[in-house]
């Protein structure tokens, strides 16, 4: 995947073969964002994809009210916006810098030709696009049945997946986002999250690691999740 979401069983390998990302790798040309830059506003014409080389990366979409929500975070070798695919080849969606990060932009049509000649690609492309559905229909499931206790829970142990890259810059399972961006990945408001991550704290669930959040009884963690 290469990609956060809220799949707890999911491995945060990616849906192409490496083989198949060099590839890509080499069919775009290079651009470079600093931390806090914005690749592309919601409602924007969709003219590339976005092959993330290194760094983070999260996409975001803005209701009518002004409400963010969280869609995901991206890893390197993860791929941004698909929406240059569809009919509309409109931007249903934000994509901002975590951190510095280096990205390759493909043309929409020479993504296509790609897709069109290498059949392994396109399975690939499927199976990424079909996890990012499910998440989503796990996402409005969760906002319907569950509380925000049990939402917050999951996006906790999501969150933690360790990522070799990220385990080598602060230590294994840490969770790098703000008590804000977890309350607009789980639909909630940032006083609701954090009020629940002291009650979680307080019940030696997770800990604070300086600035990251980390768990510390994962089993009594997923204890807090429906049946």
């Amino acid at each position: 995947m290469r990609e956060y979401n809220l799949h707890i069983d999911l491995s945060l390998g990616s849906a192409l073969l490496p083989q198949q990302i060099e590839r890509l790798a080499l069919a775009g040309g290079s651009r470079q964002l600093d931390a806090g830059e914005i690749l592309y506003h919601q409602g924007d014409t969709a003219c590339h994809i976005y092959l993330l080389r290194q760094g983070r990366m999260k996409t975001f979409m803005v209701n009518s009210g002004g409400q963010e929500a969280l869609l995901r975070i991206h890893l390197s070798n993860s791929l941004l916006g698909l929406t240059a695919l569809t009919t509309a080849q409109v931007r249903d969606a934000s994509a901002i810098a975590i951190e510095s990060s280096q990205l390759v932009a493909i043309r929409r049509d020479d993504f296509i030709n790609l897709l069109k000649a290498e059949a392994e690609l396109g399975v690939g492309l499927i199976q990424l696009v079909l996890d990012r559905l499910s998440d989503f229909h796990i996402r409005v499931g969760e906002i319907a049945t569950n509380r925000v206790e049990q939402r917050l829970a999951r996006a906790l142990l999501s969150l933690s997946r360790p990522d070799t890259e990220i385990v080598a810059q602060t230590g294994d399972g840490c969770i790098l986002l703000t008590h804000e961006e977890l309350a607009q990945m789980i639909n909630s408001r940032r006083q609701t999250v954090t009020a629940a991550l002291s009650r979680f704290v307080q019940a030696g669930l997770i800990a604070y690691k300086g600035r990251h959040l980390v768990i510390t009884d994962r089993l009594g963690l997923k204890c807090v999740l429906p049946e």
